[in-house]
């Protein structure tokens, strides 16, 4: 199973205290992800990047010819993985997303880093799932197209926004109702916790509490059931991928 990382953590931006270093890494990003998400949705490349290949990519690649040193192998390696396209955007020879140009004179708008890392978050998660549930139930993986569109659709159900591949083409989450799972109100995150545990169910050892929807009574609903549930799938969630994946 490949160790690297889909996405790059959220902590290579939280652990940077220099602010152009910041911008450098922000420009990096935003300027190179909506491609890079594309290609891992249509197709999943065989390797991913280990954090620090991540950190190297933010830093910017030279695709020029350089020396023979393991800094270079290493960058001809992220190169290799990411693609030039990827590569050349995040150089800068594609053109900046216009919501990290708008400011890049200034510190970074703390709503707009607060978006950029719930999203990241979520597309780590997202294909920490995915990965998951290919090594438990690998048959659903390779079984007919029909098949496998329906577990595609059924893990991006988990999150919101539109399943397939335009899902993560929308802007960055401003808004509390797209906080899916985490959203504070129990009608709100219903469907995305019942969709979690729906995909969790049919992995080896679930618990039997997730076979089952779990509904909210219209009149004085009691939304301990809700949590209660969404605890067991979480438990069984964290145990199982630290069993799988370490």
């Amino acid at each position: 199973m490949d160790l690297g990382y889909h996405f790059l953590k959220p902590m290579l931006f939280v652990n940077v205290s220099m602010l152009d270093r910041k911008k450098t890494y922000l420009l990096s990003w935003l300027s190179a992800h909506p491609l890079w998400i594309s290609q891992v949705n249509v197709c999943l490349p065989l390797k991913f990047l280990s954090p620090q290949m991540w950190r190297d990519f933010l830093n910017t690649i030279n695709t020029a010819p350089l020396p023979s040193t393991k800094s270079v192998s290493t960058k001809l390696a992220v190169q290799d993985i990411l693609g030039d396209a990827v590569i050349n955007s995040a150089q800068g020879l594609a053109e900046a997303p216009q919501e990290i140009t708008c400011f890049i004179p200034f510190r970074s708008p703390l709503s707009f880093m607060q978006s950029l890392l719930w999203e990241l978050y979520e597309l780590n998660f997202c294909y920490e799932l995915y990965v998951l549930d290919q090594a438990l139930i690998p048959n659903h993986w390779t079984a007919s197209d029909e098949v496998q569109l329906a577990c595609w659709t059924l893990l991006h159900s988990v999150f919101p926004g539109e399943s397939g591949l335009v899902m993560w083409s929308e802007s960055l989450p401003c808004h509390p109702h797209e906080l899916g799972l985490c959203a504070t109100d129990a009608p709100t995150s219903l469907p995305y916790i019942n969709r979690f545990c729906q995909l969790l169910s049919e992995q080896p050892g679930a618990p039997a509490h997730l076979q089952s929807p779990v509904e909210l009574k219209l009149k004085g609903w009691d939304d301990t059931e809700v949590y209660n549930v969404y605890s067991l799938a979480c438990h069984f969630y964290v145990q199982t991928a630290f069993d799988f994946l370490g």
